[in-house]
């Protein structure tokens, strides 16, 4: 079987809690060779004292999964188009609400939103049953972005999850799926601010959701599962900075003196992706160098947890509507 052949399927949860059962082609999740899931079967052990070495049959519990799932950043068409990234919808599942206004899917951090989700791993060859499937329900995210301006000039979601396996792994024919064409927009021609300069010459930037998941115990339920939570979450970001001269920049004193300013950053060539931060401070500044380039790495903090994303594809005659009781 061809690891390179492996499929994804992922649909949001009608209902919080309850795993999807029938995910279609539609429910396709383009992602990078990272992507998968990996069981997590509690197993305990028995050897009872009783004379002599023994060992005794042991125990099978919870049975939990990892999943990651790793997507480039891109809108999945123009204004009106109206798909939904992949990744966008699931961002849904890692505690965001998802609106459109006036042609853009707009990803804000919610403390209301709970939605979960479902996740099947096709693993093998296009033949009938020529894949092993995987399934995992009730899962909840942590997130990440990657931007890699002086690398391949990409920017990556990367979501790290758990859930629930709803099921050993079976014999699976992958469905016949298409692909979004749509190009990845590089991260060139970048409109960005970090902590309210434009003067920053950025080689790399994370910004992280710093989200713990728990997987709650459901002794009822044959897997010992029920749903997932995500218990704490800091939004924060790092970056790699040429080093400038401190009459240009200063990030040192905009540590010391706490100064809060905006982290902006939009790319593509219609605004395809743009991400900004309300009020980003820096709270740790490092020497370093790239390539013997003096430079500077830049730790920080998203106050608020105030993060705007926003992703063209959407109507373009909507003002403001809620995009997020969609269950796709």
């Amino acid at each position: 079987m061809e690891r390179s052949q492996r499929l994804f399927l992922f649909k949001r949860q009608a209902a919080e809690g309850t795993p999807e059962t029938s995910l279609v082609a539609s429910d396709l999740f383009e992602a990078d060779p990272g992507s998968g899931i990996e069981p997590d079967v509690r197993v305990t052990e028995i050897d009872l004292v009783g004379g002599g070495y023994t060992q005794d049959a042991a125990v099978v519990g919870r049975q939990l999964a990892n999943t990651t799932l790793i997507a480039p950043v891109r809108n999945f068409g123009a204004k009106d188009t109206e798909i939904i990234p992949d990744w966008v919808k699931a961002m849904q599942c890692a505690r965001f609400a998802l609106t459109n206004n006036n042609g853009y899917y707009i990803l804000q951090p919610s403390n209301t939103a709970t939605t979960d989700g479902t996740l099947w791993e096709y693993s093998g060859n296009l033949s009938s049953s020529g894949s092993i499937l995987r399934k995992v329900g009730n899962i909840k995210f942590d997130w990440k972005f990657t931007f890699d301006f002086s690398g391949d000039s990409l920017c990556r979601c990367e979501l790290t999850g758990m859930g629930r396996q709803t099921a050993a792994p079976t014999a699976g024919t992958q469905p016949t799926v298409s692909k979004n064409r749509t190009a990845v927009p590089a991260l060139t021609g970048v409109t960005m601010q970090i902590n309210g300069s434009s003067s920053y010459r950025v080689l790399t930037l994370e910004l992280t959701g710093n989200q713990s998941i728990e997987a709650s115990t459901l002794p009822s339920e044959s897997s010992g599962v029920g749903k997932a939570y995500v218990t704490t979450r800091k939004i924060k970001f790092t970056c790699k900075a040429y080093a400038e001269a401190v009459g240009t920049l200063a990030p040192e004193t905009a540590l010391y003196e706490a100064t809060t300013g905006i982290n902006r950053i939009q790319w593509g060539s219609s605004a395809n992706v743009y991400f900004n931060v309300g009020y980003a401070q820096i709270t740790k500044v490092t020497p370093s160098e790239e390539n013997g380039v003096q430079a500077w790495d830049i730790e920080g903090v998203c106050q608020r947890n105030d993060l705007v994303i926003r992703v063209l594809g959407a109507n373009s005659s909507s003002s403001s509507s809620s995009s997020s009781s969609s269950s796709t």
